[in-house]
This record gives C-alpha cells, sequence and structure tokens, in this order.
C-alpha cells in the first residue's frame, strides 16, 4: 500500500478552499475521509483520545480509513521515556481498540533528547516498547542530531520498529541510509515518512501553494515507487508548511506518483459538484 494524507483534518482556513463554506466543524472528518484514505492525529500527543472520541472517529470515516496517532507527550516530553510503561501499555491499548483503523503509531522525541544524554534510557525504552507492542505497526521519530542517523534507523530495524522518515529543512535525508538496510533484509515492511518542509520560515498560510517543490515532489515519487516495488506498506502524512496547503500537495505527489505505479483510487471519482470549492483541477 501507499496511503497518503495530511497533518489534521481540523483546518478551519480549509474553507472555502477545501471544506465548504457551510460545512460544520464536526462533520470535517467524515468529509475529509472522502478523499483522503488517512491521516496524522496529532491531538493524541496531548492526551490519550477517550474511547468516546476514538468511537466518534470510527462512525464517521469508512472501512479501510486509518489514522495515524502521535505518543502522547507524557510518555515522550514529560517523562521522557522514565518510568511510563503505563501511560505507554494505555496507549497501545487505545491503537488495539482502533484495530484495522490504526495506521502506525509513532514516537516523537524531542530535539534535547540525545543519543549522548539518555542513549540508556531510549535503548531500554525502546527494547522494551518493541515487546510490549509486538502485535502493532510502531515508528519513531528522533530529532536531535546524534540519533538522526544511519545506525540508529539499523537500530530500529533490528528491533522490529520503523523509523519515521522526515523530509524538513535542515533535517538529515536517511531514505538513502534506510532503503540500503531494507535491501538487506532489515526491519518490518511498513514506514512512515512527515513531509514538513521549513515549518519555521515556510509559507505561513494554508489555503493556497505559495512555495511549490516540484524537485522534491517529483523524488519522492520515484522513492515510493521503489519502496512499493519493494512490498514495503507507506505510510505519508503532508504538512501545511511544505508547499502551503496540504490537500493540493497531496495530490500533486499522487499526480507525479502514478507515472510510476497504478495504484486504485480510494474511491470512486466524485462528481464535479461534489468536488472542493477551488480543487476541481486537482480531483478531475
Amino acid at each position: 500500500m501507499i496511503v497518503l494524507g495530511v497533518s489534521s483534518w481540523l483546518f478551519d482556513a480549509w474553507r472555502g478552499v477545501f471544506y465548504p463554506d457551510s460545512l460544520a466543524r464536526g462533520d470535517y472528518l467524515a468529509y475529509y475521509s472522502r478523499y483522503f484514505a488517512t491521516v496524522e492525529v496529532n491531538t493524541s500527543f496531548y492526551g490519550r483520545p477517550r474511547q468516546s472520541t476514538v468511537a466518534k472517529w470510527l462512525a464517521a470515516t469508512p472501512d479501510g480509513f486509518q489514522f495515524c496517532l502521535k505518543f502522547p507527550r507524557a510518555i515522550s516530553h514529560e517523562k521522557q521515556l522514565v518510568d511510563c510503561q503505563a501511560e505507554t501499555r494505555s496507549f497501545l491499548d487505545l491503537l488495539r481498540l482502533l484495530g484495522d483503523a490504526a495506521a502506525p503509531a509513532f514516537l516523537q522525541l524531542p530535539p534535547g533528547f540525545t543519543r549522548a544524554g539518555a542513549g540508556r534510557t531510549l535503548a531500554d525504552y525502546l527494547a522494551w516498547l518493541a515487546e510490549a507492542g509486538r502485535d502493532l505497526r510502531l515508528a519513531v521519530e528522533v530529532r536531535a542530531a546524534d540519533l538522526m542517523t544511519p545506525a540508529f534507523v539499523a537500530y530500529l530495524l533490528d528491533l522490529g520498529l520503523a523509523p519515521v522518515l522526515v523530509d524538513r529543512v535542515n533535517t538529515p535525508d536517511l531514505y538513502p541510509a534506510y532503503l540500503a538496510l531494507l535491501e538487506a533484509g532489515k526491519g518490518p515492511r511498513y514506514l512512515v515518512i512527515r513531509w514538513i518542509g521549513d515549518d519555521a520560515n515556510g509559507p505561513t498560510g494554508d489555503r493556497e501553494i505559495t512555495a511549490p517543490r516540484d524537485a522534491e515532489l517529483a523524488q519522492w515519487a520515484e522513492r515510493l515507487a521503489t519502496l512499493h516495488r519493494a512490498g514495503i506498506d507507506v505510510f505519508g502524512y503532508m504538512h501545511n508548511p511544505y508547499e502551503g496547503h496540504s490537500p493540493a500537495s497531496v495530490r500533486r505527489l499522487q499526480a507525479e506518483l502514478a507515472r510510476y505505479v497504478d495504484l486504485p483510487a480510494w474511491q470512486p471519482p466524485l462528481e464535479p459538484e461534489d468536488a472542493p470549492p477551488g480543487q476541481l483541477s486537482l480531483f478531475s
């Protein structure tokens, strides 16, 4: 599978350019899920969603739609992986509750969490996590320079965890190292990719593409095709700062990808009158 979506469905600025002006905020998710098969869920970072919330998500989306949840900050940022087994088990149970609707969940560590300062803590936690979540698809995103390395990617794959590959300004491109390890038979058969771009100095709006990255999208289309041929399930999430309007950026990437891979559409083509305002050319 190559399953592409965006970083959230809760962008009010998308009214009139993706969501109809008259659409109630409570209907955003159902509308979003007509066009994309997955979404990154950042709200889980701020606290474990209630079961009632998860039930509403599932009721609003069709079979096959998948949620990519971020580990709660209580685990990654507040406790910094120390004495957080209870919180982690609770989160893993939530993923099990989602069942087939759970895309790989990812643990995102802060920039200050380094190998030099907390390497043993990280190793102990990841070894425990790999065992506690062996029935789940789990990925890890690091943001410290001494962890954004091919060696750490290899370490994750040996544990049966996936790396999160990030296309972000001032972040190393670990795709070549990941591909070499993959070709050597390492790791699980899934991967998470996040396209973030320049989130500090990039596009400030999120209603239109203002910083096109044609060359990067073309390169990623080739990469996705390579991963597809290798039998890797790819879950990719576009962020607004990448080009300025993530739904359009996903469609641009899909158009590039279609040059290499004949993937089934998420849903049958919509009638023109059902397409999002201002986006007809993207869906035709």
